[in-house]
């Protein structure tokens, strides 16, 4: 009997999931102001370290506004390695849809300059209407202005 139940419970699982949209995109872009709260001297051959304030305006599919807190350390430019990582709640509609979810950022920089960001939606952290969405949410930066393209999904009612 036991096995039977082990080659159930996979299948049960799957059909307990709720069924999710498909995959959308919301677009546009948002203004950021970093503001210093702490910063923490690099330890001998260490990197320095600070922690930021964060405060995002959003214009396009999403609609609203974000505050967070950024953990870095190193000197984000060319020869030099750095990495944060961040959590910003942002609270407004994305295409419509009024709630709020909680945004996980990881970022590194390679002294050749190489970069590797991260940034998704916080499983279940979305409500009201964006209750139980997920995702991810890309960055570009060209002449000053920040883009994003938010690709999310949210269950089917």
């Amino acid at each position: 009997m036991k096995a039977r139940w082990l080659l159930l419970t996979p299948l049960a699982l799957i059909a307990a999931a709720p069924e999710r949209t498909l995959m959308q995109h919301a677009t546009g872009t948002f203004e950021v102001k970093m503001t210093p709260e702490a910063k923490g001297d690099a330890p001998t051959g260490g990197l320095p370290t600070s922690r930021m304030g964060i405060a995002k305006t959003f214009i396009g599919g999403m609609t609203g506004s974000a505050t967070g807190t950024m953990l870095a350390a190193g000197t984000p430019k060319p020869g030099h390695p750095a990495g944060y990582v961040a959590i910003d709640q942002f609270n407004g509609s994305v295409d419509g849809k009024a709630g709020s979810f909680l945004l996980l950022h990881r970022g590194t920089i390679d002294k050749a300059g190489g970069a590797d960001l991260s940034v998704i939606i916080a499983p279940d952290s979305g409500t009201g209407a964006l209750e139980g969405i997920s995702g991810s949410f890309a960055i570009t930066i060209e002449g000053g202005v920040h883009r994003y393209d938010l690709a999310y999904t949210l269950p089917t009612k």
